[in-house]
């Protein structure tokens, strides 16, 4: 593939839960300098100051388990949050399109700000392996961080990393509703990856060996 790296470049990743997206984008952020960019971390912080779009998406939307409306989302919060990060570094989108719906909307997002997407990375993982990683996974309540005894076990036993709250098992990592969850990603992945194949930008990742053999993967794909 050619090196997509000689300008800014705007690159997504996706996959289904537990295939370690997180990990691979946060190694690209702390080795290459990169700009980690998520609609989960986009909420609790626009939230945490108090703006106005951010509470609605909350307290009506995603605090009842309900989908943020794509409106607010593309329309109304995301070209306020990407007036934060350095337009001259690499941005790593991770998830932000989760149905065909939103293509063009990420695109125009990305369009007003001067870019465009060059490469889609789509990890695959099979249901059993993303049962086995998950359902002894914890989460941070406070900042979004997951971590695994085994893949990325916390410093501090019990307690977050990166803002020291402590740890949850979260009720929706249980093996029945990982399997559903992975059954409705596929279902919605795959319109998604059509288009991309289209586009000539898909690149597809296993994302069952470890986390330090998909990141010389991913290097290898950057070319870097």
């Amino acid at each position: 593939m050619k090196n997509i790296l000689n300008k800014p470049a705007t690159i997504l990743f996706h996959g289904p839960s537990g295939c370690g997206k997180d990990t691979q984008v946060e190694l690209l952020v702390q080795k290459y300098g990169f700009e980690n960019i998520g609609t989960g971390e986009m909420i609790r912080k626009m939230y945490d100051a108090k703006d106005e779009d951010a509470v609605i998406a909350t307290e009506e939307y995603t605090s009842k388990g309900l989908f943020v409306p794509n409106d607010i989302i593309y329309n109304r919060m995301f070209p306020k949050w990407l007036n934060k990060f350095d337009s001259k570094k690499n941005w790593a989108f991770v998830s932000v399109v989760r149905d065909v719906g939103q293509i063009e909307l990420f695109d125009n997002l990305l369009k007003s700000k001067g870019r465009e997407l060059d490469l889609f990375i789509h990890f695959t993982l099979s249901a059993e392996t993303a049962i086995e990683r998950m359902s002894v996974r914890t989460y941070c309540p406070n900042c979004g961080m997951t971590f695994h005894p085994k893949f990325k076990k916390e410093k501090v036993e019990g307690f977050c990393d990166k803002c020291n709250t402590k740890l949850i098992q979260r009720d929706d990592d249980k093996p029945e509703k990982i399997r559903k969850r992975i059954e409705e990603y596929n279902r919605t992945i795959t319109p998604i990856l059509e288009k991309y194949i289209e586009r000539g930008i898909l690149v597809e990742v296993d994302a069952a060996p470890s986390i330090e053999d998909i990141h010389k993967e991913i290097l290898r794909i950057l070319d870097l």
